[in-house]
Order: C-alpha cells, then structure tokens, then sequence
C-alpha cells in the first residue's frame, strides 16, 4: 500500500526506506558490482514520483526553527538507509555498489554440505503475505544461517532473486548442527510430500507448527 505523502520527516524516513530503495535497487540491479552515483539515480526517481513544488517544500528540524527543503533530507536518507541496511556497498565520493551475496552463499553452502558439523546457527522460514495464510498450510521457505542476523539473510535472498512482494520472517530456531537440523526438516517434509516446484529450492507446503515439532524432535 503506497505510503500517503505528508510534509514530515517521518514520510521522508517512510517513503525512502520502502518505496524509493527498493525502487532505485530494481533500477541497478543489473549493473551487477560496477559502481554508481546514487545521487544521480536517486533525482530520477524523485523527478518521476514528486512534483517540484513538493521537493521545494521546507520542513522544520526536531527542536529547531531551521527549515530544509523535502528534497535535500531525502538526499540524506536514501544514502544513509541504503548503507545502514545493506542495501548497497559506499565506496565513498557519493559512489555506491550492489552487495554481492556470493560470500555469504558460500560459507551456508559450506556448513550446509558438511552435516558433520556441531556448528551453531538459526534456522528460519519465511513466506510472502500473499501467499501467506492463517491457517492450514501455504508455501513457506526453510533455510539457515550463521551469521546470526535472520532478516538480513532473507532480505540479501530477495534481492538477489526479484521477490515481487516484501518477505515475512515467520520464526527462527537456535540449533546446535544446524545443518544437519536442517537436512532433516527438509527430508522429513520431503518424505510428506510437501516439497513444492517453485523458483529458488528449500520450499515446502506446510506450517510453522509442523516445523516447531519437526525441530524439536530432531534437536533434541
């Protein structure tokens, strides 16, 4: 749902975390790790989403009288948002690049392969709200991670991969052997026939309390 614009610096904060980032990361996608200058892209959308009447609006600072034109804070918040949350790599001089993946994927493929493993990680499963329900089941993703930072590692999924909709992290589960935690949660869905064909692996038609009960047995 669009966020309603009002001159505040909430809907700047608002409308630059969820509506232009992901606007402006669709637009670079292609340029794999080759810089660019966000500021550059970041007018364009701006140009294409607001009037320049709305851009000139000046909006008072938190307990100050000083004034700043809407346009000049989204031009702080964009770079600031993209960096904090990892949307893009800065490289400094106003350049930016997209974050590779690749090392993350490895180091899961790695723990992944080598059930042996008594390392210590989450497992997690998410959905999209589209195809999320309230009851029975619906298509949910299982995967791991190391790192310990869940959302990071779905959202780094969903970039890499065009999600059409924001992702929802279900739960997460702290295993000792995750990978081996994890192998079992999918053999054991697979052998219920809940594995289901879709883009990407590790999805399954089932629920978050058919996975609790799956952990529990195999963690135990």
């Amino acid at each position: 749902m669009a966020i309603s614009f009002e001159p505040t610096r909430s809907y700047v904060y608002q409308a630059s975390r969820y509506e232009l980032l992901p606007r402006i990361a669709e637009m670079v996608r292609d340029k794999g790790e080759e810089p660019f200058l966000l500021r550059d892209i970041s007018k364009q959308v701006l140009a294409q989403t607001y009037t320049p009447e709305q851009l000139e609006i000046r909006i008072k600072k938190a307990q100050s009288n000083v004034t700043e034109k809407m346009r000049n804070i989204f031009g702080f918040y964009i770079p600031f948002l993209a960096e904090q949350l990892h949307v893009f790599e800065r490289l400094g001089g106003g350049m930016f690049k997209n974050i590779s993946i690749d090392e993350e994927l490895a180091e899961a493929d790695a723990v992944a392969t080598d059930v042996e493993s008594n390392d210590s990680g989450l497992i997690y499963a998410y959905s999209f709200p589209s195809i999320r329900k309230g009851e029975g089941k619906f298509p949910i993703k299982i995967g791991l991670t190391v790192n310990g930072d869940a959302e990071e590692r779905v959202k780094q999924q969903c970039r890499e991969t065009c999600c059409f909709e924001y992702p929802v992290l279900l739960n997460t589960w702290q295993v000792q052997r995750v990978a081996a935690v994890e192998k079992a949660i999918h053999k054991t869905l697979e052998a219920r026939g809940a594995n289901r064909q879709a883009p990407g692996t590790e999805w399954f038609d089932t629920t978050l309390q058919e996975i609790e009960a799956i952990v529990k047995f195999v963690a135990a």
